[in-house]
């Protein structure tokens, strides 16, 4: 189908680029500790970019029947579209990556049940007094680029994840969050998971009291994506071709601490966004974003690189019934050499923090942020002393990591993220007395 559509806009003078996915999606709920819902959705469609008299035009459809009409949108939008200043990718050779098995693509939704139930338990077991809710989801997704200068490849991502959110209540809400990617077809670690939740609700049953000011704080690998994402809009090209990305003019500056080494790996074995090429067709690649904390670059598409006169990094994103935009794959945070016992224990005063909510509610373009700290610790002589509500941590992400006291030596795979633990000497944090 795909060469069909290509033939029908060749026929009509255009440059033309077909996206296509085949997408299966299954999902098992439990709410409460008990068994919810299975539900099972299969998604198929088209996107065709074309490039006709230097303008870019697009259109999607998911009816295989109407080719023709998908074409003539496409081609009609062309005539008030964007110039085009790039060409499309042709064919060469694509990086080894390994992005499903075979265990996840035969996983019979009885055994995704079975597994919520097994969890549910073992937590119930420990904690009679926390509800949980398990989520486990498997996407199977088929993608086929095929363009007018020759390029026809595909490849198939297979992606399992377990979501867990266990609530406490003990004078007020306590929210306990926990995950696993198991897109390698490993069985979820039941009983670790249930142990970790156990350890938080044990951490939440007594209260503690931090009074306003600037503290230590260690950022579990949890939340250290909320640090992250604003990092992440920053090398976005997509900003450096509107003009406001903060990181504009800065290639090659030490922007960040030298412990900080941040990386986009879209050929992680298993990762939730991998494949041997991008959206376009695009080798996949390992960029380094920043080397002990230099910035190095930007994230591009190929009209993005374009307009920024350089080359694609083959970052670009979509679904079907969009155009291509640059984006993050799997970020990665280098490990360092901190343990965190040895981390805990050197901090007087401090604040220990595993979940935020609320961080895009700030200037996120500029780094900005303001963190409600949903599930934070407050730490005293090197020991955990009980829960901290009404936390607030506010600033710049940009100065929050140009001061970072340690790096964890492990890392936590949270599918688009891949980070360790990390404390910062000194953060501004705001308490309710």
């Amino acid at each position: 189908m795909e060469d069909e559509i290509l033939s029908l806009a060749r026929a009509r003078g255009a440059q033309a680029e077909v996206f296509s996915s085949d997408d299966s999606l299954t999902v098992v709920e439990f709410r409460a500790n008990e068994f919810h819902s299975q539900k099972s959705r299969l998604t198929h469609g088209y996107g065709l970019r074309v490039v006709k008299n230097g303008r870019v035009g697009f259109s999607s459809s998911s009816n295989p029947n109407k080719m023709g009409e998908l074409v003539d949108a496409a081609l009609d939008t062309a005539e008030f579209g964007k110039p085009c200043s790039f060409d499309f990718p042709g064919p060469g050779p694509k990086p080894t990556v390994k992005t499903f098995d075979n265990r996840v693509i035969m996983l019979p939704a009885l055994k995704m049940i079975e597994w919520g139930r097994e969890l549910v338990d073992a937590v119930r077991a420990r904690v009679p007094g926390l509800k949980l809710d398990v989520t486990i989801a498997r996407t199977y997704d088929e993608t086929i680029v095929v363009n007018g200068a020759g390029l026809n490849t595909r490849f198939s991502l297979a992606v399992l994840q377990l979501y867990a959110t266990g609530l406490v209540v003990n004078e007020g809400l306590v929210w306990i969050s926990e995950y696993e990617n198991l897109s390698s077809g490993v069985a979820p670690a039941i009983g670790a998971l249930a142990d970790r939740i156990e350890e938080r609700a044990i951490l939440a049953r007594s209260r503690a009291r931090l009074a306003t000011g600037t503290y230590p704080v260690i950022f579990m690998p949890t939340a250290v994506p909320d640090l992250l994402y604003p990092i992440m809009v920053g090398v976005n090209g997509k900003q450096l071709e509107k003009g406001v990305s903060p990181l504009i003019g800065r290639t090659g500056q030490q922007l960040l601490d030298p412990k900080i080494a941040i990386t986009d790996n879209g050929l992680r074995d298993f990762g939730t966004a991998s494949g041997p090429f991008d959206a376009e067709g695009v080798p996949r690649r390992r960029t380094v974003l920043f080397d002990r904390g230099v910035f190095t670059g930007f994230l591009f598409d190929l009209a993005t690189a374009a307009a920024c006169r350089t080359q694609s990094t083959g970052s670009a994103g979509r679904g079907y019934t969009s155009q291509p935009q640059p984006g993050t794959s799997n970020v990665e945070l280098t490990p360092g050499d901190a343990r965190f016992e040895d981390t805990l224990g050197g901090i007087r005063e401090g604040l220990l923090v595993y979940d935020c909510i609320g961080g895009g509610q700030s200037n996120v373009l500029a780094g900005d942020v303001a963190l409600n700290v949903s599930s934070g610790f407050r730490i005293v002589n090197g020991k955990v002393a009980g829960r901290v509500k009404d936390a607030v941590i506010a600033g710049n992400v940009y100065d929050m990591f140009k001061n970072v006291a340690a790096v964890g030596n492990t890392v936590r795979d949270l599918g688009a993220y891949h980070v360790p633990f990390v404390m910062f000497s000194g953060l501004k944090v705001a308490a309710r007395d």
